[in-house]
């Protein structure tokens, strides 16, 4: 395993710092979500969450529905005694038993302790009794000698189709119930005579068909369910994770990661907002700058783990001391910190900062190498804000860095305090364009992320709003149809085929039910079928989505009309009898088709007016039989409306909770692309970090392992820099960084080199295939070029700010370790700065060729 070297306290080497993505375990919400639940069944924890979640709800359901089912039996029954006379005392007997067992289940259910009260409980005694129903109405069928009690067995269908649809049980159990009656309903209900038994024939595939119906319906809603809670599910986690990304991103954006105080960008804004509220209050204001005495030979001396332990115990110290006077202490840079101290008079400020100084000493950290005394001490520099000539951050700040200047030139340890100032004096440091940390990445969003938050929002508050009327606002109601166009397209094309085929071979293989009319009607079916389809030709060609579903559903009442019309001309009983099957028009369009709720109300609501106004029945039995039918189908309306409506509303729903997730997933990746641009790009000069640093040189190591290729590598340090911050204050020596690093960037990138921050003024150099040769050149134009910007610096020899750079490049072989590299490249770094500064050197002294003639005229200056 590759060793990755931390070269500087301020970059912790931690990888992906930024990546929240992590592989969603098997039983995992998101997995299952991903495979799906075909078989509407989840991992063992997951599926009993699920049951305890929706258990109460269940429970409450599944009892209001209880009690409408036994209102729905009685009225029922009501013509029990006309359809089967001969055995409608017994039946009745039955009924009221039934009732009695329903009563009791209901009274178990609704009084059942919390901690005895389980999923199955309610869904098994639902199911049972209307098995147990369905059974009692097929048997009627068979035990009654009259016509009548024949088509009276159909309402069997109607227990199945109420748990299906009205009490959604779980499918499973639904499943069961159907399987149960079905197969009960075909062994004993046969008829009596050869008109029954063709009646009852019929029946029969009326009832698959319905059952087929039911529990497609009936598994679309616990699908529906079921994925919806995974959805609701993983909102939740994603949520929590965007929390915690945001926490994360915070916390690297406002936090120095060494010490945990705010950084230098937390600073800005809390100096800021403390001048802004001393303008307000007219309240006193003071800033301390802290610069630890003679830290690089502490570091030197004692290494760098010792000099990061010393750096952590001092802000531990001063941000108590700030703590105490009510201010705030951040970490600049470096050793060089800062404490911001709002209500406090000249007087007060000046003892919290001797206080500080003396807090520090006191703490009796060791430090051999120091001339001002055997333990660590700071210097500090103190400023006070003025109202009266309109003192700012900037002005605020270079007088605090000069009284800390003052104090390290009278002998360091000690405090010293900035003279009033009697007009506004504003810093003058260099002013560079340099590349600085896209914005977007750090304290806002994008208009894209700004469109999307917006769009979640109004997702969020749709899906509170419940949309009982099956309407969103426009924006989301326009989506929605635009992103359902195309599949609904095919899906209404498909289905319709699909129903016409069904209805044309139902209408074929039943025409002896309708015999006085048979010929009648299939011309009709002829002409009907070829209206169909020139209506859905036409709607497939249509443009707008909402066309193709008003044509639909147009068609698909005018199929119930036409056959209602031509039912009504026959005299027969079995045609009659037979009318029943004019419910499952509607429910197709609901249930296969999945026409939203308010296309699906036009053909049930015609249907059953079509079959009210025109079917005329003839004598007592018909009558008996068209009141059976009359309910059937009125009945078979609500249930379609119900699960129309039901389906309607979990898809949208559905599409919400995708949507909210989609747009979460891209918010969580936007905070995790703003977290991982923050761990890895410098801040102040927006160039790479030594993390980012290191990840590239562990990724290009490999690649020029695997090639065989050269790597070269610059190690860069600003000559006497240490000066230049001391003497022109930390904004001029900022803006003196950035220019370094902008003009450093541009020069390497051109020779597809990769350059870096490596902490403070050092920097570094990747150069992928770049051989030693190619390596010097290359630091020789960036020497130069940094030369010739010309960037002053009186403190230095050369009156302007170089650089010296040590070069290092080898080619990768296996068990080497990249470390050398970087050493290699120090050591000619340290060789440079030694032998006099401002030039490049290579491994043993090697130098860039005939570089006495390539030097500006800057340099021999």
């Amino acid at each position: 395993m590759n060793q990755t070297v931390r070269l500087h306290r301020d970059d912790h080497s931690r990888r992906d710092t930024g990546e929240p993505v992590r592989a969603a375990a098997p039983d995992s919400a998101e997995a299952v979500l991903a495979h799906g639940h075909t078989w509407l069944r989840f991992p063992r924890a997951l599926e009993a969450e699920f049951a305890a979640e929706t258990l109460e709800p269940r429970r409450k359901l599944l009892t209001f529905c209880a009690v409408l089912g036994c209102l729905g039996v009685v009225l029922g029954s009501g013509n029990v005694n006309e359809a089967t006379p001969e055995i409608a005392a017994f039946v009745w007997r039955l009924v009221w038993i039934w009732m009695g067992f329903a009563f009791l289940a209901l009274v178990s259910i609704w009084l059942c302790p919390v901690k005895l009260r389980r999923g199955w409980h309610a869904e098994g005694l639902t199911a049972l009794l209307g098995t147990a129903m369905a059974l009692l109405v097929a048997w009627m069928g068979s035990a009654s000698q009259a016509d009548t009690a024949i088509t009276h067995s159909a309402m069997a269908a109607i227990p199945v189709m109420y748990a299906c649809i009205a009490a959604r049980l779980r499918f499973y159990w639904s499943l069961s119930s159907a399987l149960i009656t079905f197969v009960y309903y075909i062994l004993t209900v046969k008829g009596h005579t050869p008109s029954q038994a063709q009646i009852a024939q019929g029946l029969t595939h009326l009832i698959a068909m319905s059952y087929a119906f039911g529990l497609l319906a009936n598994y679309a809603f616990e699908h529906r369910e079921r994925r919806n809670w995974l959805l609701r599910r993983v909102e939740a986690q994603q949520r929590e994770t965007l929390l915690q990304t945001s926490a994360q991103l915070h916390q690297l954006s406002t936090l120095d990661p060494l010490t945990g105080l705010p950084n230098r960008r937390q600073f800005d804004l809390n100096l800021q907002q403390a001048i802004d509220q001393a303008t307000w209050t007219q309240k006193p204001l003071a800033l301390l700058t802290v610069d630890v005495d003679y830290f690089k030979r502490f570091n030197d001396s004692h290494g760098h783990p010792a000099g990061d332990t010393c750096l952590i115990d001092i802000s531990r110290t001063l941000a108590t001391q700030a703590l105490i006077h009510g201010g705030t202490a951040a970490r600049l840079g470096g050793e060089e910190f800062a404490i911001i101290l709002p209500g406090l008079d000249p007087a007060l400020a000046r003892q919290a900062g001797e206080r500080v100084c003396q807090a520090v000493a006191a703490a009796r950290m060791p430090h051999r190498d120091s001339p001002v005394a055997a333990h660590v001490t700071i210097s500090v520099g103190m400023a006070v804000w003025q109202a009266d000539v309109r003192d700012t951050p900037a002005s605020l700040q270079e007088r605090a860095d000069r009284a800390l200047y003052q104090a390290k030139a009278s002998g360091r340890n000690q405090l010293c305090v900035a003279p009033v100032a009697t007009a506004l004096t504003e810093p003058s440091p260099i002013h560079v364009a340099s590349p600085p940390l896209p914005e977007r990445w750090v304290n806002s969003m994008s208009e894209e992320e700004d469109q999307a938050e917006e769009d979640e929002a109004l997702c969020q508050q749709t899906l509170e709003s419940q949309f009982l009327k099956l309407r969103f606002p426009e924006p989301l109601e326009s989506a929605y149809i635009a992103h359902h166009a195309q599949a609904r397209r095919k899906q209404l094309a498909i289905t319709a085929l699909v129903g016409l085929l069904i209805f044309n071979v139902s209408a074929i293989a039943n025409r002896s039910m309708f015999g006085d009319i048979s010929d009648s009607a299939m011309d009709y079916l002829v002409w009907l079928s070829a209206c169909v389809l020139f209506l859905h030709t036409f709607a497939w060609f249509a443009h707008r989505p909402l066309w193709r579903e008003t044509l639909y559903s147009l068609s698909t009442a005018i199929v119930a009309l036409v056959s209602t019309w031509v039912f009504s001309k026959s005299q027969l009983t079995s045609t009659l009898s037979y009318s029943i099957c004019l419910m499952l028009i509607p429910m197709f369009s609901g249930v296969a088709a999945r026409q939203p709720f308010w296309f699906t109300c036009v053909p049930s609501l015609i249907t059953s007016a079509a079959v009210a106004l025109l079917l005329k029945p003839n004598g007592h039995t018909q009558e008996i039989v068209y009141g059976d039918n009359l309910f059937m189908i009125v009945n078979n309306m609500v249930y379609t409306l119900i699960l129309a409506y039901t389906l309607d509303h979990g898809a949208r729903k559905a599409w919400l909770l995708a949507r909210i997730d989609r747009l979460q997933q891209g918010a969580l990746l936007a905070a995790s692309q703003r977290l991982k641009a923050l761990s890895v790009v410098d801040p102040l000069t927006g160039i790479c970090n030594r993390r980012q640093f290191e990840d590239d040189l562990d990724r290009i190591w490999h690649e020029c392992l695997e090639d065989r290729r050269p790597l070269g590598m610059l190690i860069i340090d600003v000559d006497h820099f240490k000066l230049y911050n001391d003497r022109l204050g930390h904004l001029a020596g900022d803006e003196c960084l950035k220019l370094v690093a902008t003009l450093m960037s541009k020069t390497a990138q051109a020779d597809k080199g990769l350059a870096a921050r490596l902490g403070g003024e050092e920097f570094g150099v990747l150069l992928p295939g770049g051989s030693l040769s190619d390596s010097l050149q290359l630091a020789e134009r960036i020497r130069l070029t940094i030369s010739q910007a010309c960037i002053a610096h009186d403190y230095a020899p050369p009156r302007h700010v170089t650089v010296s750079i040590g070069v290092a490049s080898l080619i990768p072989q296996e068990g080497m370790d990249r470390i050398s590299l970087f050493a290699t490249a120090d050591k000619a770094l340290y060789e440079a700065k030694r032998t006099g500064r401002n030039k490049v050197l290579g491994p043993k002294g090697a130098d860039v060729a005939h570089r006495s003639s390539a030097r500006s005229p800057v340099d021999q200056a």
